[in-house]
Protein backbone atom coordinates (compact mmCIF):
# COMPACT_ATOMS: atom_id res chain seq x y z
CA UNK A 1 0.00 0.00 0.00
CA UNK A 2 0.67 3.89 -0.56
CA UNK A 3 0.86 4.40 2.75
CA UNK A 4 3.35 2.29 3.95
CA UNK A 5 6.16 3.89 1.62
CA UNK A 6 5.03 7.10 3.79
CA UNK A 7 6.61 5.45 6.63
CA UNK A 8 10.74 5.71 7.30
CA UNK A 9 11.75 1.90 7.69
CA UNK A 10 13.93 3.01 10.47
CA UNK A 11 10.97 4.07 12.75
CA UNK A 12 8.87 1.53 11.54
CA UNK A 13 11.25 -0.95 13.24
CA UNK A 14 12.50 1.02 16.08
CA UNK A 15 11.94 -0.05 19.54
CA UNK A 16 9.17 2.53 19.47
CA UNK A 17 7.33 0.39 17.34
CA UNK A 18 8.81 -2.92 16.56
CA UNK A 19 7.14 -4.62 19.30
CA UNK A 20 3.85 -3.41 17.80
CA UNK A 21 4.18 -4.82 14.63
CA UNK A 22 5.48 -8.10 16.66
CA UNK A 23 2.19 -8.79 17.76
CA UNK A 24 0.05 -8.00 14.27
CA UNK A 25 2.15 -10.76 12.68
CA UNK A 26 2.14 -13.25 15.52
CA UNK A 27 -1.91 -12.25 15.89
CA UNK A 28 -3.41 -14.63 12.56
CA UNK A 29 -1.44 -17.35 14.18
CA UNK A 30 -3.49 -17.58 17.11
CA UNK A 31 -3.24 -20.77 19.82
CA UNK A 32 -1.13 -22.86 17.53
CA UNK A 33 2.43 -21.47 18.71
CA UNK A 34 0.82 -21.33 22.12
CA UNK A 35 3.52 -22.67 25.03
CA UNK A 36 3.66 -23.40 28.37
CA UNK A 37 6.17 -24.01 31.09
CA UNK A 38 6.22 -25.93 34.73
CA UNK A 39 6.34 -24.71 38.07
CA UNK A 40 6.44 -27.13 40.58
CA UNK A 41 2.64 -29.07 40.08
CA UNK A 42 1.64 -25.90 37.86
CA UNK A 43 1.46 -25.74 34.01
CA UNK A 44 1.35 -22.35 33.15
CA UNK A 45 0.60 -21.45 29.65
CA UNK A 46 2.50 -18.77 27.57
CA UNK A 47 1.25 -17.04 24.53
CA UNK A 48 4.44 -15.37 22.31
CA UNK A 49 1.69 -12.10 21.60
CA UNK A 50 2.12 -11.50 25.30
CA UNK A 51 5.39 -11.96 25.41
CA UNK A 52 5.47 -9.11 23.13
CA UNK A 53 3.06 -6.59 24.53
CA UNK A 54 4.88 -7.16 28.03
CA UNK A 55 8.27 -6.07 26.07
CA UNK A 56 5.97 -3.46 24.75
CA UNK A 57 5.00 -2.47 27.85
CA UNK A 58 7.67 -2.34 29.75
CA UNK A 59 9.15 0.35 26.98
CA UNK A 60 6.07 2.26 27.57
CA UNK A 61 7.06 1.88 31.39
CA UNK A 62 10.82 2.97 31.10
CA UNK A 63 10.74 4.95 28.60
CA UNK A 64 7.25 7.11 27.82
CA UNK A 65 6.09 9.31 30.27
CA UNK A 66 3.62 10.70 28.54
CA UNK A 67 -0.01 8.60 28.83
CA UNK A 68 -3.24 9.38 26.97
CA UNK A 69 -6.45 10.18 29.06
CA UNK A 70 -8.43 7.31 28.94
CA UNK A 71 -5.01 5.51 30.65
CA UNK A 72 -6.04 7.01 34.27
CA UNK A 73 -9.51 5.76 34.17
CA UNK A 74 -8.58 1.91 33.34
CA UNK A 75 -5.40 2.59 35.87
CA UNK A 76 -8.47 2.57 38.73
CA UNK A 77 -9.50 -0.59 37.38
CA UNK A 78 -6.13 -2.32 37.79
CA UNK A 79 -6.07 -0.90 41.36
CA UNK A 80 -9.26 -2.39 42.17
CA UNK A 81 -8.01 -6.19 40.59
CA UNK A 82 -4.76 -5.33 42.49
CA UNK A 83 -6.47 -5.10 45.78
CA UNK A 84 -8.63 -7.70 45.42
CA UNK A 85 -5.44 -10.46 44.26
CA UNK A 86 -3.63 -8.92 47.95
CA UNK A 87 -6.35 -10.02 49.93
CA UNK A 88 -6.60 -13.04 48.20
CA UNK A 89 -3.06 -13.73 49.33
CA UNK A 90 -4.27 -14.72 52.97
CA UNK A 91 -6.84 -16.97 51.47
CA UNK A 92 -4.82 -19.14 49.12
CA UNK A 93 -1.27 -18.45 50.31
CA UNK A 94 0.88 -19.69 47.45
CA UNK A 95 -1.79 -20.97 45.43
CA UNK A 96 -1.89 -17.55 43.79
CA UNK A 97 0.78 -17.78 41.79
CA UNK A 98 -0.95 -19.03 39.25
CA UNK A 99 -3.86 -16.15 39.12
CA UNK A 100 -0.90 -13.85 39.28
CA UNK A 101 0.38 -14.12 35.53
CA UNK A 102 -3.82 -13.30 34.65
CA UNK A 103 -3.30 -10.00 36.42
CA UNK A 104 -0.02 -9.27 35.36
CA UNK A 105 -1.42 -9.84 31.52
CA UNK A 106 -4.42 -7.06 31.82
CA UNK A 107 -1.33 -4.73 33.49
CA UNK A 108 0.59 -5.51 30.43
CA UNK A 109 -2.26 -4.88 27.65
CA UNK A 110 -2.91 -1.47 29.92
CA UNK A 111 0.66 -0.38 29.75
CA UNK A 112 0.80 -1.72 25.93
CA UNK A 113 -1.57 1.02 25.15
CA UNK A 114 0.33 3.73 25.86
CA UNK A 115 2.88 2.35 23.82
CA UNK A 116 0.39 2.31 20.96
CA UNK A 117 -0.79 5.27 21.36
CA UNK A 118 2.48 7.14 21.41
CA UNK A 119 3.71 5.38 17.90
CA UNK A 120 -0.44 6.91 16.94
CA UNK A 121 -0.08 10.18 17.94
CA UNK A 122 2.73 11.07 16.01
CA UNK A 123 1.02 11.26 12.90
CA UNK A 124 -2.68 10.16 11.41
CA UNK A 125 -0.43 8.55 8.96
CA UNK A 126 0.42 5.71 11.59
CA UNK A 127 -3.06 5.46 12.70
CA UNK A 128 -4.48 4.99 9.08
CA UNK A 129 -2.04 2.22 9.21
CA UNK A 130 -2.71 0.41 12.37
CA UNK A 131 -6.35 0.50 11.54
CA UNK A 132 -5.79 -1.12 8.10
CA UNK A 133 -3.34 -3.50 9.94
CA UNK A 134 -6.17 -4.69 12.46
CA UNK A 135 -8.98 -4.96 8.95
CA UNK A 136 -6.35 -7.29 7.53
CA UNK A 137 -5.19 -9.55 10.32
CA UNK A 138 -9.63 -9.98 10.63
CA UNK A 139 -9.75 -11.05 7.22
CA UNK A 140 -6.32 -13.62 7.51
CA UNK A 141 -7.57 -14.96 10.66
CA UNK A 142 -10.89 -15.64 8.62
CA UNK A 143 -8.97 -16.98 5.45
CA UNK A 144 -6.96 -19.24 7.94
CA UNK A 145 -10.63 -20.63 9.10
CA UNK A 146 -11.43 -21.45 6.00
CA UNK A 147 -7.61 -23.17 5.40
CA UNK A 148 -8.78 -25.29 8.77
CA UNK A 149 -12.25 -26.21 7.66
CA UNK A 150 -11.00 -28.22 4.03
CA UNK A 151 -8.35 -29.47 5.53
CA UNK A 152 -9.11 -30.07 9.26
CA UNK A 153 -12.70 -29.72 9.97
CA UNK A 154 -12.76 -32.18 12.69
CA UNK A 155 -10.71 -30.79 15.19
CA UNK A 156 -11.81 -33.61 17.97
CA UNK A 157 -8.30 -34.81 18.21
CA UNK A 158 -7.59 -31.26 20.07
CA UNK A 159 -9.63 -32.91 23.10
CA UNK A 160 -6.43 -34.33 25.00
CA UNK A 161 -4.94 -30.94 25.16
CA UNK A 162 -7.88 -29.48 26.67
CA UNK A 163 -10.06 -27.64 23.70
CA UNK A 164 -13.21 -28.36 22.79
CA UNK A 165 -14.64 -30.53 20.09
CA UNK A 166 -15.76 -28.73 17.08
CA UNK A 167 -17.04 -30.51 13.36
CA UNK A 168 -17.35 -28.69 10.71
CA UNK A 169 -17.03 -25.51 12.18
CA UNK A 170 -14.48 -22.73 11.15
CA UNK A 171 -12.13 -22.40 14.26
CA UNK A 172 -9.09 -21.51 12.87
CA UNK A 173 -6.17 -20.89 14.39
CA UNK A 174 -7.66 -20.25 17.72
CA UNK A 175 -9.27 -23.27 17.38
CA UNK A 176 -12.56 -22.11 19.05
CA UNK A 177 -15.17 -20.45 16.37
CA UNK A 178 -16.64 -18.15 19.48
CA UNK A 179 -13.44 -16.08 19.28
CA UNK A 180 -12.92 -16.34 15.95
CA UNK A 181 -16.38 -15.28 14.82
CA UNK A 182 -15.84 -11.82 17.44
CA UNK A 183 -12.43 -11.18 15.74
CA UNK A 184 -14.33 -11.66 12.53
CA UNK A 185 -17.00 -9.44 13.83
CA UNK A 186 -14.52 -6.67 14.68
CA UNK A 187 -13.15 -6.72 10.44
CA UNK A 188 -16.41 -6.49 9.27
CA UNK A 189 -17.52 -3.64 11.67
CA UNK A 190 -13.87 -1.80 10.52
CA UNK A 191 -14.73 -3.04 6.79
CA UNK A 192 -18.68 -1.26 7.13
CA UNK A 193 -17.02 2.05 8.45
CA UNK A 194 -14.33 2.25 5.78
CA UNK A 195 -16.74 1.74 3.08
CA UNK A 196 -19.38 4.41 4.42
CA UNK A 197 -16.42 6.59 4.57
CA UNK A 198 -14.71 5.87 0.82
CA UNK A 199 -17.58 3.88 -1.09
CA UNK A 200 -14.62 2.02 -2.29
CA UNK A 201 -15.92 -1.59 -3.82
CA UNK A 202 -13.08 -3.52 -2.15
CA UNK A 203 -14.33 -2.88 1.37
CA UNK A 204 -17.89 -4.16 0.29
CA UNK A 205 -15.92 -7.29 -1.16
CA UNK A 206 -14.47 -8.13 2.14
CA UNK A 207 -17.79 -6.95 4.05
CA UNK A 208 -19.56 -9.81 2.30
CA UNK A 209 -16.12 -12.27 2.47
CA UNK A 210 -16.46 -11.46 6.19
CA UNK A 211 -19.69 -11.83 6.97
CA UNK A 212 -20.31 -15.31 4.92
CA UNK A 213 -16.96 -16.46 7.01
CA UNK A 214 -18.97 -15.26 10.19
CA UNK A 215 -21.70 -17.37 9.51
CA UNK A 216 -19.64 -20.48 9.04
CA UNK A 217 -18.43 -20.22 12.75
CA UNK A 218 -22.04 -21.07 13.95
CA UNK A 219 -21.70 -18.67 16.68
CA UNK A 220 -24.38 -17.41 18.04
CA UNK A 221 -22.40 -14.85 20.49
CA UNK A 222 -20.86 -13.28 17.35
CA UNK A 223 -23.97 -13.58 15.53
CA UNK A 224 -25.66 -11.33 18.37
CA UNK A 225 -22.55 -9.12 18.68
CA UNK A 226 -22.94 -8.44 14.84
CA UNK A 227 -26.01 -7.27 15.22
CA UNK A 228 -25.15 -5.13 18.14
CA UNK A 229 -22.45 -3.78 16.34
CA UNK A 230 -24.09 -2.92 13.43
CA UNK A 231 -27.21 -1.21 15.14
CA UNK A 232 -24.44 1.45 16.78
CA UNK A 233 -23.63 2.05 13.15
CA UNK A 234 -27.09 2.26 11.97
CA UNK A 235 -28.02 4.24 15.26
CA UNK A 236 -25.08 7.33 14.27
CA UNK A 237 -25.18 7.10 10.79
CA UNK A 238 -29.05 7.32 10.25
CA UNK A 239 -29.01 4.60 8.11
CA UNK A 240 -31.10 2.11 9.67
CA UNK A 241 -32.53 0.17 6.31
CA UNK A 242 -29.22 -0.49 4.73
CA UNK A 243 -27.94 -2.00 8.17
CA UNK A 244 -30.76 -4.20 8.64
CA UNK A 245 -29.90 -5.50 4.75
CA UNK A 246 -26.83 -7.09 6.36
CA UNK A 247 -28.39 -8.29 9.25
CA UNK A 248 -31.39 -10.27 7.20
CA UNK A 249 -28.48 -11.03 5.47
CA UNK A 250 -26.58 -12.59 8.88
CA UNK A 251 -29.83 -14.32 9.07
CA UNK A 252 -30.34 -15.59 5.85
CA UNK A 253 -27.30 -17.11 5.92
CA UNK A 254 -27.23 -18.91 8.90
CA UNK A 255 -30.43 -20.16 8.66
CA UNK A 256 -29.34 -22.07 4.95
CA UNK A 257 -26.02 -23.30 6.61
CA UNK A 258 -25.88 -27.11 6.14
CA UNK A 259 -26.05 -28.55 9.54
CA UNK A 260 -27.62 -32.26 8.51
CA UNK A 261 -24.28 -33.99 9.51
CA UNK A 262 -23.72 -32.66 13.06
CA UNK A 263 -26.85 -31.55 15.44
CA UNK A 264 -23.86 -29.62 17.59
CA UNK A 265 -23.84 -26.48 14.55
CA UNK A 266 -27.81 -26.21 14.90
CA UNK A 267 -28.78 -22.61 15.73
CA UNK A 268 -31.42 -24.40 18.28
CA UNK A 269 -29.20 -26.48 19.82
CA UNK A 270 -29.79 -26.75 23.98
CA UNK A 271 -26.96 -28.51 25.18
CA UNK A 272 -24.43 -25.11 25.15
CA UNK A 273 -27.16 -23.20 26.26
CA UNK A 274 -27.51 -25.33 29.53
CA UNK A 275 -23.73 -25.75 29.95
CA UNK A 276 -23.26 -22.07 30.14
CA UNK A 277 -26.05 -22.04 32.72
CA UNK A 278 -24.12 -24.33 34.99
CA UNK A 279 -21.16 -22.37 34.18
CA UNK A 280 -22.88 -19.35 35.69
CA UNK A 281 -24.07 -21.30 38.59
CA UNK A 282 -20.64 -22.27 39.68
CA UNK A 283 -19.25 -18.45 38.96
CA UNK A 284 -21.79 -16.84 41.16
CA UNK A 285 -21.00 -19.37 44.20
CA UNK A 286 -17.81 -18.25 44.05
CA UNK A 287 -18.82 -14.99 44.45
CA UNK A 288 -21.19 -15.36 47.09
CA UNK A 289 -17.84 -16.73 48.94
CA UNK A 290 -16.39 -12.86 49.20
CA UNK A 291 -18.72 -11.15 47.56
CA UNK A 292 -17.11 -7.61 48.60
CA UNK A 293 -13.50 -7.53 47.25
CA UNK A 294 -13.61 -11.44 45.20
CA UNK A 295 -11.54 -14.01 45.04
CA UNK A 296 -8.88 -12.23 43.74
CA UNK A 297 -8.22 -10.91 39.73
CA UNK A 298 -7.69 -14.12 38.47
CA UNK A 299 -7.90 -16.97 40.89
CA UNK A 300 -11.23 -18.38 39.76
CA UNK A 301 -9.18 -21.78 38.83
CA UNK A 302 -8.41 -22.12 42.13
CA UNK A 303 -11.49 -20.84 44.38
CA UNK A 304 -13.38 -22.91 41.48
CA UNK A 305 -10.77 -26.16 42.62
CA UNK A 306 -11.52 -24.90 46.56
CA UNK A 307 -15.02 -24.13 46.60
CA UNK A 308 -17.08 -26.14 43.59
CA UNK A 309 -15.41 -29.58 42.60
CA UNK A 310 -11.76 -30.21 41.13
CA UNK A 311 -10.90 -29.09 37.56
CA UNK A 312 -7.10 -29.38 35.88
CA UNK A 313 -5.48 -26.37 35.64
CA UNK A 314 -4.84 -27.66 32.14
CA UNK A 315 -8.45 -26.86 31.00
CA UNK A 316 -9.15 -23.65 29.21
CA UNK A 317 -12.33 -23.09 31.31
CA UNK A 318 -10.82 -23.64 34.44
CA UNK A 319 -9.69 -19.84 35.28
CA UNK A 320 -12.52 -18.75 32.85
CA UNK A 321 -16.32 -17.89 33.20
CA UNK A 322 -19.26 -18.00 30.48
CA UNK A 323 -19.32 -14.52 31.01
CA UNK A 324 -16.78 -11.84 31.53
CA UNK A 325 -18.78 -9.37 33.97
CA UNK A 326 -19.63 -12.78 36.12
CA UNK A 327 -15.89 -13.47 36.04
CA UNK A 328 -14.68 -9.59 37.26
CA UNK A 329 -17.56 -9.76 40.04
CA UNK A 330 -16.34 -13.55 40.81
CA UNK A 331 -13.03 -11.84 40.95
CA UNK A 332 -12.78 -8.32 42.40
CA UNK A 333 -16.27 -8.58 44.08
CA UNK A 334 -19.32 -5.92 44.10
CA UNK A 335 -16.43 -2.93 44.46
CA UNK A 336 -14.41 -4.17 41.59
CA UNK A 337 -17.69 -4.57 38.82
CA UNK A 338 -18.61 -1.17 40.02
CA UNK A 339 -15.30 0.28 39.29
CA UNK A 340 -14.36 -1.22 35.83
CA UNK A 341 -17.66 -0.16 34.76
CA UNK A 342 -17.27 3.38 35.82
CA UNK A 343 -13.73 2.77 33.99
CA UNK A 344 -15.26 1.67 31.39
CA UNK A 345 -17.89 4.86 31.30
CA UNK A 346 -14.93 7.53 32.01
CA UNK A 347 -13.28 6.08 28.60
CA UNK A 348 -16.39 6.57 26.74
CA UNK A 349 -16.32 9.89 27.47
CA UNK A 350 -12.57 10.91 26.19
CA UNK A 351 -13.43 9.94 23.21
CA UNK A 352 -13.71 12.55 20.30
CA UNK A 353 -16.76 12.60 17.46
CA UNK A 354 -14.89 11.08 14.72
CA UNK A 355 -15.02 7.90 12.72
CA UNK A 356 -12.34 6.04 15.16
CA UNK A 357 -14.16 6.69 18.29
CA UNK A 358 -17.72 5.51 16.38
CA UNK A 359 -15.82 2.32 15.66
CA UNK A 360 -14.46 1.82 19.33
CA UNK A 361 -18.40 2.12 20.61
CA UNK A 362 -19.43 -0.42 17.54
CA UNK A 363 -16.90 -2.46 18.68
CA UNK A 364 -17.40 -2.21 21.94
CA UNK A 365 -21.05 -3.08 22.03
CA UNK A 366 -20.09 -6.24 20.10
CA UNK A 367 -17.59 -7.45 22.38
CA UNK A 368 -20.26 -6.43 25.38
CA UNK A 369 -22.71 -8.90 24.15
CA UNK A 370 -20.33 -11.45 22.99
CA UNK A 371 -18.55 -11.26 26.51
CA UNK A 372 -22.09 -11.69 28.24
CA UNK A 373 -21.91 -15.75 26.60
CA UNK A 374 -17.81 -16.07 26.64
CA UNK A 375 -14.85 -15.28 28.89
CA UNK A 376 -13.76 -12.62 25.62
CA UNK A 377 -13.22 -9.57 27.42
CA UNK A 378 -9.91 -11.01 28.78
CA UNK A 379 -8.69 -12.87 25.51
CA UNK A 380 -5.20 -11.82 24.32
CA UNK A 381 -6.02 -11.29 21.13
CA UNK A 382 -9.51 -9.50 21.58
CA UNK A 383 -7.49 -7.14 24.39
CA UNK A 384 -5.01 -6.68 22.32
CA UNK A 385 -7.12 -6.07 19.43
CA UNK A 386 -9.19 -3.42 21.12
CA UNK A 387 -6.39 -1.74 23.13
CA UNK A 388 -4.54 -0.78 19.28
CA UNK A 389 -7.72 0.49 18.19
CA UNK A 390 -8.89 2.62 21.04
CA UNK A 391 -5.28 4.24 20.84
CA UNK A 392 -6.07 4.96 17.51
CA UNK A 393 -8.96 6.72 18.20
CA UNK A 394 -7.44 9.04 21.56
CA UNK A 395 -6.47 12.06 20.53
CA UNK A 396 -4.75 13.20 23.49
Amino acid sequence: MGITKKIKLDSLFSLQSVFLFLFLALFPFGQIIRLSFNIGSLNIPLQPIDVVVGLGALYSILFEKEKPKVYKYLKYFLVAAGFSFILSVFIFKYEVLYGLFYLVRIVAYTFFLNYVWNFAKKSSTNGHLLSSSLLTISVISAVFGWIQLFVFPDIKPFFVYGWDMHLFRLVGTFLDPTFLGLIIVFGLLLSINRFIDSREKKYLLITVFLLVSLAFTYSRASYLAFLGGIFVIAFTEKKFRKMMVLAIALLVFALLLPTARNHSIELTRSFSIIARLDNYKETVEVFKKFPVFGVGFNNLCIARNKYIGMESFTSHACSGSDSSLLLILATTGTIGLMVFAGSILGVFKSLTENREAQTVIAVSMALFIHSLFSNSLFFPWVMGYVVILLAVSVTK
